[in-house]
């Protein structure tokens, strides 16, 4: 059995079940999230939809996860007062279908709640989760006039255990009709798309662009230049210099507590932390007698190397060459 293919196969088909299920035909409404996203890759995702590979599909079972994490352990703790997966629908001509992942309950409060599975917690809460939180309120509060809506946006990241809660949301009647209108533009373009009328329709290069299945028919990404990426790329160089600085200073305090435990001989405690000596071993081949050994058999090491290659992100300024003066 090929598990990889398995895998891909059963989740692919659960996938499109559970979306049918829980969410319904996407493609006859815009739902919250997509009206935070760019709206090229709404649109191309509804007219040009593709299978997901299974690191994609993994994230979704992820997110899933997530969410009955969370359900289980507020019902557990007391909470039952909350309901899952709440539809609500905006107002208007444009057909906008929320679907929120949990909202609790009280005779006069209704609190959203958004889980987000993420590889690292942000320092706050991304742009799309915000906008997607107003429009999740927007709604709810059109359909319960007479409730208090807040909202809160938890998110989760599996792999390391760590939370980060956003709160404090309520709602906002002109982020509300702005995201409205929004959500009316991009509709309006995905229904001239779809009778076969010639339209660009507006792209948001963010981070999120390498998870699109559209990068590389996008016009922002036709030529090398991309400044819309300018504040992400700056932060990360920026961070990059405070990790190497910060190397410099850890790298001797860690040398200076070292020499600390080997002077003890023995771990040594530092209120609740422990400082310990670890050694490790690691095997190595002694070049100089395989070399030796494989002349004797008429080989080299140059015959036993393969060669492999990785990827990785390589970050530079380019050079520029000073301008030369006209003599005059």
């Amino acid at each position: 059995m090929d598990i990889k293919h398995t895998l891909l196969t059963g989740l692919q088909k659960f996938a499109k079940q559970h979306t049918l299920t829980t969410l319904g035909d996407r493609s006859n409404y815009l739902g919250a999230s997509d009206i935070g996203c760019c709206p090229r890759k709404v649109i191309l995702d509804r007219l040009h939809p593709v299978e997901h590979d299974l690191a994609t599909l993994l994230r979704f079972q992820r997110g899933h996860m997530a969410e009955d994490i969370v359900a289980n352990a507020m019902s557990a703790a007391g909470y039952d007062n909350f309901d899952r997966q709440v539809e609500a629908i905006a107002s208007g001509n444009t057909p906008i279908r929320c679907h929120i992942d949990f909202v609790f309950n009280t005779p006069k409060l209704k609190a959203v709640l958004e889980i987000k599975s993420v590889s690292g917690i942000p320092d706050g809460p991304h742009s799309s989760w915000e906008s997607q939180l107003y429009m999740q309120m927007g709604a709810l509060a059109e359909k319960y006039p007479d409730h208090e809506i807040k909202g809160a946006v938890l998110a989760i990241d599996l792999g390391s255990g760590d939370i980060g809660f956003f709160n404090g949301y309520k709602p906002d009647e002109i982020l509300y009709k702005g995201l409205k209108d929004r959500a009316t533009s991009i509709w309006t373009d995905y229904q001239f798309m779809m009778l076969g009328h010639s339209k660009n329709p507006s792209t948001e290069p963010s981070p999120l662009c390498g998870y699109c299945n559209n990068l590389t028919t996008c016009p922002r990404f036709a030529a090398e230049e991309v400044p819309d990426l300018e504040d992400f790329v700056t932060e990360l160089r920026s961070l990059l210099e405070q990790g190497k600085a910060l190397d410099k200073q850890i790298e001797p305090m860690k040398a200076s507590l070292l020499s600390i435990v080997n002077q003890a001989g023995h771990s040594i405690k530092v209120n609740s932390t422990i400082l310990s000596k670890a050694v490790r071993s690691r095997q190595h081949t002694d070049t100089g007698r395989l070399t030796a050994f494989l002349s004797e058999m008429g080989h080299t090491m140059q015959d036993f190397q393969e060669s492999s290659s990785y990827s990785f992100l390589d970050i530079k300024t380019p050079k520029t060459t000073p301008k030369t003066k006209k003599s005059a």
